[in-house]
């Protein structure tokens, strides 16, 4: 037989006739893409003549790298255009028959709203269509000129207004002042916002500032005040104080043996040299 006597399965027609609608509409419709996926994995199950596929929906959503409910949609549309029947079973997956497509293009407009109206989209556009309701009290004019509300308020500056509220801080952060009718700053009632020093100690959150008056910082090298005395003294630097504490140590005596330096209080030779010294001859050659 030769390859002109040769006939296509179902099988292969299908996906090459799916393959096909993609190319033709998929830049327009990216859906369609998404949707033909799950429609060849399908295929995979089928026999040659298009019938006996059953595969698990889950099974479908792990090869196609979606959800179960993505695998529903896209079956629908499928169905939708015509190129897949189901056949549902009592306890087991359905059973899907490959159907091949009849005249020019299939209708995907008209079906693949089953793919993208998701219950997450419905449900954003119903609460965007009601936050819109809510707060949309304004009707465009038939002049195309701006009138102002009911409320004696333009339409681009919030209900409220932009002045503050009478006896409330003016903008600027952390200073409670009013603004002066004649446009000169002056203190408020409650007086000017005085910080607390921390200079000198530790401003954490926890510690009562309350009541302390502000000690700045000992310079290094100033004359601090003796407690002892009335007399100046000069501060002694952190460096000099670890190097006299150093030279206050005792010197360390040494080993008569071997000349290392022995602990603190010990004098005479080490306990290596004791234990070497107290052997034989014999056992020092073995050693």
């Amino acid at each position: 037989m030769s390859t002109d006597d040769r006939v296509q399965s179902v099988r292969n027609a299908w996906t090459n006739a799916l393959r096909a609608e993609v190319l033709r509409v998929g830049r327009r419709i990216p859906e369609v893409a998404r949707v033909v996926t799950v429609g060849m994995w399908i295929a995979t199950y089928a026999d040659a003549d298009g019938s006996n596929a059953f595969p698990g929906r889950d099974t479908l959503a792990t090869l196609s790298g979606c959800s179960q409910e993505t695998v529903t949609r896209a079956v629908r549309v499928l169905m939708g255009v015509g190129v897949l029947a189901r056949k549902r079973r009592p306890n087991a997956s359905a059973m899907y028959q490959l159907l091949m497509p009849l005249g020019g293009g299939l209708d995907w407009p008209s079906h693949i709203h089953h793919m993208t109206e998701t219950r997450q989209r419905v449900a954003r556009r119903k609460e965007k269509e009601q936050r819109a309701a809510e707060s949309g009290t304004r009707n465009a004019s038939g002049d195309a000129v701006r009138k102002a509300s009911a409320t004696d308020v333009p339409d681009g500056v919030r209900v409220g207004g932009s002045e503050p509220a009478p006896g409330a801080p003016d903008s600027v952060r952390g200073r409670p002042r009013n603004a002066s009718p004649d446009a000169v700053r002056t203190a408020s009632a409650s007086g000017v916002y005085q910080y607390i020093p921390t200079s000198g100690r530790d401003p954490l959150p926890d510690h009562t500032l309350a009541g302390l008056s502000p000690q700045p910082q000992q310079r290094a090298g100033e004359a601090v005040k003796d407690e002892s005395s009335t007399g100046q003294r000069q501060a002694a630097k952190p460096r000099d104080t670890a190097l006299a504490a150093v030279r206050a140590r005792p010197v360390l005596a040494r080993c008569t043996e071997c000349t290392i330096p022995l602990p603190v209080g010990d004098t005479g030779i080490c306990q290596g040299c004791t234990d070497y010294l107290a052997t034989t001859n014999p056992e020092r050659r073995t050693a």
